[in-house]
């Protein structure tokens, strides 16, 4: 009896030892931190999920929202062919240099009236002839630069329409893979199209320009032409008033000379 109340008093000992020896200590510091980390860990892990949210948002293609086709442009009007029916061979030839180009010049010669050769026309010209002489070499060397502007202007026309197919296909090449409603593709496919769409801009720019420079060297020749014009009509007003008196006298007193020496026949 007296052995089983010894077990039992030692096992409440026991007990109330271990029950003691679990008692929690708090570190307000401590926990306070942690509850610091916690809230910072999870507005961090907010901020993340809203990132992704962008940019998967920003990833989608338009045509998850609309249909491209609407953007494509149909039935483009296509690049029409110089031709004249029943042509002669020189104007025909002509025609295929606006058609494929003619850098030498070659289809303009046949179709153009050519100038007779010089020669030596300049050196029959005497001291008192020099203004003759420089509007002769004026209209000469205007004629041979309307001819340099209209080969250079064919010949690039030329080149641009000879070029219009391979240009056409790459358009309708771009145009086909921006309409395209594959919503697989990344931004990487997306830029390549905008880097395509760039180049084909670059080489519309550049074919805008050599026909530009080709009207502005027309605009120069017709300048140089009208100047030339001008110039003449000048010089002629000049001759007028600086010599027009001497002119004057000499032909009324050549007049009056025959006036008094006339005799009715």
């Amino acid at each position: 009896m007296r052995l089983r109340q010894t077990v039992t008093f030692v096992a409440i000992l026991s007990t109330l030892s271990a029950t003691a020896g679990a008692v929690v200590v708090t570190d307000p510091a401590n926990t306070l931190e942690h509850s610091f980390l916690n809230g910072w860990r999870q507005s961090i892990l907010y901020v993340l999920g809203e990132e992704v949210r962008q940019i998967r948002q920003m990833a989608q293609r338009l045509s998850l929202y609309t249909n491209l086709v609407k953007y494509a442009a149909p039935d483009a009007p296509l690049w029409r062919i110089s031709r004249v029916v029943s042509a002669l061979p020189s104007t025909d030839a002509f025609m295929g240099a606006l058609d494929r180009g003619d850098q030498m010049g070659a289809a303009y010669a046949a179709a153009a009236r050519q100038t007779v050769a010089v020669g030596d026309a300049f050196a029959r010209f005497g001291e008192d002839d020099v203004e003759a002489e420089n509007a002769l070499r004026s209209a000469l060397a205007t004629l041979d630069i309307a001819a340099s502007a209209i080969i250079a202007g064919a010949d690039q026309t030329g080149r641009i329409r000879g070029n219009r197919r391979s240009e056409e296909n790459a358009i309708a090449a771009l145009e086909g893979d921006v309409v395209d409603p594959n919503l697989e593709q990344s931004a990487t496919a997306v830029l390549d199209k905008v880097s395509a769409a760039g180049l084909i801009r670059a080489r519309q720019q550049e074919t805008r320009l050599e026909l530009l420079t080709a009207l502005t060297e027309q605009l120069l020749v017709d300048a140089k032409r009208n100047r030339d014009t001008e110039a003449a009509a000048m010089n002629m007003q000049l001759g007028r008033l600086t010599r027009g008196r001497a002119v004057a006298a000499s032909l009324l007193a050549g007049s009056a000379d025959d006036f008094r020496t006339w005799r009715q026949p």
